[in-house]
């Protein structure tokens, strides 16, 4: 019988209000056997760290930005199967937390990213290459726009 592994990732989907009072949110274009994704990155927390810890250091590493003025009432989960020819499967889950930035100067890891877009919804939309990101982000900017 075949086993699924299992791996959980964390991150926060940020967005940005610009000078026309037009949210963007941060999406990611992430290096990965030598393709791109532009969708939002996810990291593992470490041993020491709760999911919401590994999500902020994540994403000032990765980015570059430290303060994010997290949404603490509600989380939002999305999982898919991660599969490559040269390993098993993997059940992936990823949280991810919403937060608004105030500074808006992304500097990324080059090691790890190729680049970064700031995208209004409508663009970040047509922009994100999978399905459940694309709900995600959906359900995300009805959620600010409850909480705003």
């Amino acid at each position: 019988m075949f086993v699924m592994g299992s791996d959980h990732s964390y991150w926060i989907i940020a967005f940005f209000d610009n000078s026309n009072w037009e949210r963007e949110f941060l999406l990611i274009n992430q290096k990965s056997d030598n393709w791109s994704f532009r969708w939002f990155p996810k990291w593992h927390a470490e041993k020491w760290e709760n999911g919401f810890q590994a999500a902020k250091r994540e994403f000032w590493e990765e980015v570059g930005i430290k303060h994010v003025q997290a949404i603490w009432t509600e989380t939002f989960d999305t999982d898919y199967i991660f599969h490559r020819l040269w390993m098993p499967e993997i059940h992936k889950t990823v949280t991810f937390w919403v937060g608004q930035v105030k500074n808006k100067d992304v500097k990324i890891q080059e090691e790890e990213l190729n680049g970064y877009k700031r995208a209004n919804f409508e663009t970040a939309i047509k922009l994100l290459s999978h399905e459940n990101y694309k709900d995600l982000l959906e359900k995300v900017a009805k959620y600010i726009d409850m909480e705003k």
